[in-house]
């Protein structure tokens, strides 16, 4: 490696590509940096998959417990405690932040722990104003949920801020069909909630099989979930009892609820990286346009990874994308990364769908 630069590699995103392909080059022998303006671990980790299937766990002793009573067992005084759940689930957050954060740390990845951006052809500037230069530097910031533009969306949360509630809602509207938003549907259902989900369409989870959307739409309407199919939010007016009133296109009566919950798409996080300054011209979603599987560019020296590439937006995928940049770039070995044939599930409620 040469000492020209400061690191041999700048990786700007910490989740599970960046991560992947930070420890791999390190251990190839390179100087790597790795700078995260939020947390250690990504989108899978602290904000998304992890968490969420921890809450499905969670929801599902409600099953559990009537299933109990239904074979002869007596449960007396069994409640829930929203509280207790979400805090268990954001400690073992931390404490896989603190797994990833050991994997940077034992292979010598240099971390700030500050937003960085590109300046310049193998410049990076972080937050608190230091430039550092790089041979290569790798974009992994992945994606973040898209907030549709209508009034009243501050009102509303995304799957961002769903882990973090600080009460159980009681009346939960959930704008979307996929698998982030029936996911979310069946945990609030299985706890409880009163649960409507609306979809600008009349389709759920776009892109599985019919046989599969069939049975959980079966599933969840017997489980008391409601539907509003052709129905997207038009405004959300907040009451001065916390309380959201959601009105929407198509005519239907608008929906009093204690949270809206959007959940209808993520893109990449591109914007204000600076990539503009390079000469990196961005795809129409925002995303980093590759030319090969190490992730390379258009760009001399600037690659890209995971989610930010609007490729496919699944771990194991970034995952691999990382390893597939460290070996082709330090590792001197030819990659490729296989598209198809990738699979995928929906950890509906019950899990039996």
């Amino acid at each position: 490696m040469t000492d020209t630069y400061d690191f041999d590699l700048f990786v700007i995103g910490a989740g599970s590509g960046g991560v992947r392909a930070s420890r791999v080059s390190a251990a190839y022998g390179a100087r790597v940096a790795v700078a995260e303006e939020y947390r250690v671990g990504g989108t899978c980790v602290i904000r998304g998959c992890v968490p969420k299937k921890l809450l499905v766990y969670g929801s599902h002793f409600a099953d559990e417990l009537a299933d109990a009573r239904r074979m002869g067992w007596t449960i007396e005084g069994a409640t829930f405690d929203w509280n207790v759940l979400r805090d268990t689930v954001l400690a073992d957050v931390d404490r896989l932040e603190g797994l990833y954060t050991n994997t940077l740390n034992n292979n010598k990845v240099e971390r700030f722990l500050e937003r960085a951006t590109v300046v310049g052809p193998n410049r990076v500037r972080l937050a608190s104003g230091r430039e550092v230069t790089a041979k290569n530097i790798l974009i992994a910031v992945g994606a973040w949920p898209v907030l549709p533009d209508f009034p009243g969306n501050e009102h509303c949360i995304t799957s961002n801020e769903v882990f973090h509630l600080p009460t159980l809602p009681k009346r939960v509207v959930i704008q979307g069909a996929g698998y982030i938003a029936l996911e979310f549907a069946g945990i609030f259902n299985a706890l409880g909630c009163e649960v409507t989900v609306v979809n600008r369409s009349d389709k759920i989870l776009r892109g599985y099989d019919q046989s599969i959307t069939d049975r959980l739409m079966q599933i969840t309407l017997a489980r008391g979930i409601a539907y509003r199919f052709n129905s997207p939010i038009a405004r959300v007016e907040l009451g001065d009892n916390g309380a959201r009133t959601v009105h929407f296109n198509g005519g239907e009566p608008p929906i009093v609820a204690d949270a809206v919950l959007v959940a209808t798409g993520r893109k990449p996080k591109t914007d204000g990286l600076g990539l503009d300054t390079v000469g990196l011209h961005l795809g129409a979603n925002g995303e980093i346009p590759v030319l090969d599987p190490a992730g390379r560019t258009a760009v001399p020296g600037i690659y890209a990874v995971g989610d930010v590439t609007d490729r496919v937006q699944l771990t194991p995928v970034a995952i691999r994308e990382g390893q597939a940049f460290a070996d082709g770039v330090f590792g001197g070995r030819d990659v490729s990364v296989a598209y198809d044939h990738i699979p995928s599930a929906v950890f509906s409620s019950p899990r039996s769908a």
